[in-house]
């Protein structure tokens, strides 16, 4: 941008609230994706407003929008170069500001700075902000409700990229304490992002962090936006999944707001990754889970398979290391998977744990491939292939003997000496008698 575009001195505020001529609040700062998020609606008196507005407030894409509005629709649907068309012969200040918004228009920008309505003009000075126009932090003192939300959560940004988490984590604060009763959905944002900050905070606890999640969803409750909707209930989940070490109903609740997170907005076809890391938790969650009744058992079968749904999305060829760790979840599971035909899953681990000797390195992860081995190893003894499992287990002792695993030797060690009394049972029989003695 030229130097004519230059963010100007902020003017003292007034001893009231500051109003601006062009536009009136509530606006949907925030809600949307950029660069629709950024866009300030002028006021209109169509009679398809105040419908229009209370739905984009929600997050929700009205059905008929005023005419007037248009360019919001537009930009809602990606189809910028449209946005800016329907804004090209508005000569307004607010519509300059739009259109730097949408396209860098600097002479908009101009017009915008040089309007003298000073909301306008910090909401302008906010945009160049976020789009790297200046560097110089937008003011909040001149703005309130959604539109200082808009500016305090710019201003936690910028302290977050110089490293000062407390800094930001107050700003965010100062900005759902704003924005809360007048945009619901912009502070259940400002909310998850708080939750986000809280494990780098000195005053950070589980509880405070759940408690933002909640606080998230329940602000969230009214809006359509299926993946703020679900991305909520994962946050939540993630935080009860790592802090619920062996207890029981923390993991429990894990795996209930994992599935709730899947029947509100996170789908195989529209959100691939959240699934496929929702699935997973949901594996791990229930394999943490203390056996205790019958019921447990089945629990292995969930596991089994969320994780086969996990594997819908990855794949060796997209997220190898996600791919990887999804397939050894599976395998473990298999192995001691209840059912009729054990075999059958015995089976099924020992070739998942082979696709990943195939991709594992054994030069680079010496110690990952012997935990493959003795892995699989136990699943071929498990299946009385006594003689490729302390193949296997041979294999494994070495490399983790080689590379200072001295207890994880030992104990393949112990199992080796297992099958070797096994093998020596067999071979004996069980009166004593050898076999060439029967």
């Amino acid at each position: 941008m030229d130097g004519e575009c230059r963010q100007p001195k902020s003017p003292a505020p007034s001893a009231g609230v500051l109003m601006s001529v062009f536009f009136s609040p509530p606006q949907p700062l925030g809600i949307f994706p950029y660069p629709a998020g950024l866009l300030l609606l002028p006021d209109c008196n169509e009679s398809t407003a105040e419908a229009a507005r209370a739905a984009l407030m929600r997050g929700a894409v009205p059905d008929v929008m005023p005419t007037a509005w248009h360019f919001m629709g537009d930009a809602l649907e990606g189809q910028i170069d449209a946005a800016l068309a329907a804004l090209r012969d508005d000569p307004s200040p607010l519509a300059g500001y739009n259109r730097f918004v949408l396209g860098g228009d600097e002479a908009g920008c101009r017009r915008a700075l040089n309007s003298g309505d000073a909301v306008l003009q910090a909401m302008t000075a906010t945009a160049m902000f976020v789009q790297g126009a200046v560097d110089e932090l937008p003011s909040d003192t001149l703005v309130h409700g959604e539109l200082r939300a808009n500016v305090l959560m710019a201003r936690a940004a910028a302290s977050l990229d110089a490293g000062h988490e407390a800094d930001a984590a107050a700003r965010l604060a100062e900005g759902i304490a704003a924005c809360q009763h007048s945009s619901p959905v912009l502070a259940a944002q400002l909310t998850a992002q708080l939750a986000q900050l809280q494990p780098n905070l000195p005053e950070a606890s589980v509880q405070r962090t759940v408690s933002l999640w909640r606080s998230a969803i329940a602000l969230a409750a009214d809006t359509p936006l299926p993946h703020l909707r679900g991305d909520l209930r994962i946050g939540l989940a993630v935080t009860l999944h790592e802090a619920s070490g062996d207890r029981r109903d923390m993991l429990v609740e894990a795996v209930k707001t994992y599935q709730d997170a899947l029947h509100h907005g996170i789908t195989l076809d529209d959100t691939p990754e959240t699934y496929a890391l929702a699935q997973n938790n949901i594996g791990l969650a229930y394999l943490s889970m203390p056996m205790t009744d019958a019921g447990d058992k089945l629990r292995h079968a969930v596991a089994v398979q969320s994780f086969r749904e996990a594997l819908k999305v990855y794949t060796p060829e997209t997220h190898l290391e996600a791919w990887a760790s999804t397939m050894l979840n599976m395998a473990n599971a298999l192995q001691y998977l209840p059912s009729a035909r054990p075999e059958e899953h015995l089976i099924q681990a020992v070739e998942t744990y082979e696709q990943l000797l195939e991709v594992r390195n054994k030069a680079t992860d010496p110690l990952g491939y012997a935990r493959l081995l003795a892995n699989q190893a136990n699943a071929l003894a498990h299946l009385g292939m006594f003689q490729p499992a302390t193949e296997k287990f041979t294999e494994a002792h070495k490399l983790l003997h080689w590379h200072g695993e001295a207890d994880l030797a030992a104990s393949i060690l112990e199992q080796l000496e297992r099958i070797n009394t096994q093998l020596a049972t067999v071979a004996i029989g069980g009166d004593g008698s050898s076999e060439g003695d029967r």
